[in-house]
């Protein structure tokens, strides 16, 4: 028997995302708007004629294209599905609220009452009643529908559209009276300070007490922190990672490249990932991620590099926050000559690739610059600094504190000291310290 689960609310209040960040796994099926699961709302979106049809079909025309929909989707999703699971990007008691907020508009009356017996009664005459979903969850913003209004209408490309404006207060009073009527099975109030990653934590926390499900267990919960190296070629991302790593020792760290993931999600494709936006290339690098660290459950810390692609890595620390550090590794053209095995044409070549993706916009919001022109060790006590400071990092192997305070993102000058590391040819995949 497949459990149903809907994520439901306002619009803007963030469904999609949450839904998109849920654990990746095949006992789970995250199901998302009609026109992606059915071929006659696909054809009016994409003739470019959905949102014209939405306000001038007939009531009847549009509770039976809509619930039509919904009926295929329900049926192709839950009866096909071979998972535990089906999680929908809105759910039927959302499309009833839908329903009645268009048909009191289209009524011009606004009059959600007699729209909703206008539904009652399309629905029961064309037997479009469909099984409610296990798990009902309302998404809300603000603490009035007037102020839930206002933070949807805030986030539009419009937000002076009058008829959408209108739409959602009816909308958002239907959703208000399912929700007093005990409609929903859970209520996530979304509020002005919760970051993407607090509400995905709170829809986890609330998904795992109704279904005992360990994968709905908080984002990378084994792991105290993940460090992301950002920088120029050359500039010692991958010596200190190493140096970083080896602090904790291999029961607790792990070091990873950046294309180890990259290649595993590519493989599952058939395509690269570099075809995909950069916002889908973050998704699948974050549940790489979380697969990552559900098969190796005893480590605590990882690192991984290196961060080239300015959105990717934006998406990342929006979605994870404080678990994800970011660290940019600045070291100048002449040290990066020095310490490189490649000629200076390869060098330059292989900034301009770094440029072009944007990798330098990532030091405007690392957690930490790390001036890297001086001596390794200098450089791994400030990183071992930062986390200590920040709590950010499982015990040492041996304890000790090192005894360097600062602020975050504070710039830090190494010596002038020449960085005596030999290194090697660089690795990819995984390397363990």
């Amino acid at each position: 028997m497949v459990f149903t689960i809907s994520l439901n609310g306002p619009d803007n209040v963030g469904k999609t995302t949450q839904l998109e960040l849920l654990p990746a796994h095949f006992t789970v099926s995250k199901i998302g708007s009609l026109h992606d699961h059915d071929e006659v709302i696909a054809e009016l979106h994409r003739q470019g004629g959905l949102k014209e049809w939405w306000w001038s079909s007939t009531p009847l025309e549009f509770v039976l294209t809509i619930f039509g929909a919904l009926g295929r989707r329900h049926r192709n999703m839950v009866e096909g599905s071979k998972g535990d699971m089906v999680v929908f990007d809105r759910g039927t008691v959302m499309f009833e609220a839908v329903a009645v907020a268009v048909i009191a508009m289209k009524h011009g009356d606004d009059d959600l009452v007699n729209a909703r017996q206008t539904l009652d009664e399309i629905l029961d005459k064309h037997d479009l009643r469909f099984p409610r979903d296990d798990m009902a969850i309302l998404m809300k913003h603000g603490s009035t529908v007037d102020e839930s209004v206002r933070l949807t209408m805030s986030r539009e490309s419009d937000p002076d559209d009058k008829r959408y404006t209108r739409y959602q207060r009816l909308l958002q009073h239907e959703l208000r009276r399912q929700e007093l009527t005990g409609t929903y099975h859970h209520i996530l109030q979304v509020t002005a300070t919760d970051t993407i990653g607090d509400v995905q934590n709170n829809l986890r926390k609330a998904l795992l007490a109704r279904t005992a499900n360990p994968l709905f267990q908080p984002i990378l919960h084994n792991l105290v922190s993940i460090y992301a190296f950002g920088g120029l070629s050359e500039s010692g991302k991958s010596t200190i990672a190493e140096a970083f790593c080896a602090r904790f020792g291999t029961k607790q760290a792990f070091r990873a490249k950046i294309a180890y993931f990259h290649d595993r999600t590519s493989e599952a494709l058939g395509e690269s990932i570099y075809n995909l936006p950069e916002k889908q290339q973050a998704l699948h690098l974050f549940h790489e991620l979380e697969r990552f660290q559900r098969a190796h459950y005893w480590l605590r810390l990882l690192t991984i590099e290196s961060l080239h692609r300015n959105s990717v890595t934006k998406y990342l620390k929006l979605w994870l926050g404080e678990k994800f550090r970011v660290v940019f590794i600045d070291t100048s053209e002449v040290r990066r000559l020095e310490r490189s095995l490649v000629t200076p044409e390869q060098l330059r070549m292989h900034d301009r690739l770094k440029l072009e993706r944007g990798a330098p916009a990532i030091q405007s919001y690392a957690d930490l610059v790390l001036d890297n022109n001086g001596q390794l060790s200098k450089s791994v006590e400030i990183l071992i600094s930062f986390a200590e400071e920040n709590r950010a990092m499982p015990a040492q192997e041996g304890g000790g504190k090192h005894g360097v305070t600062y602020r975050l993102r504070y710039r830090f000058l190494g010596g002038l000291s020449r960085f005596g590391v030999a290194k090697g040819p660089k690795k990819r995949g995984l390397e363990r310290h």
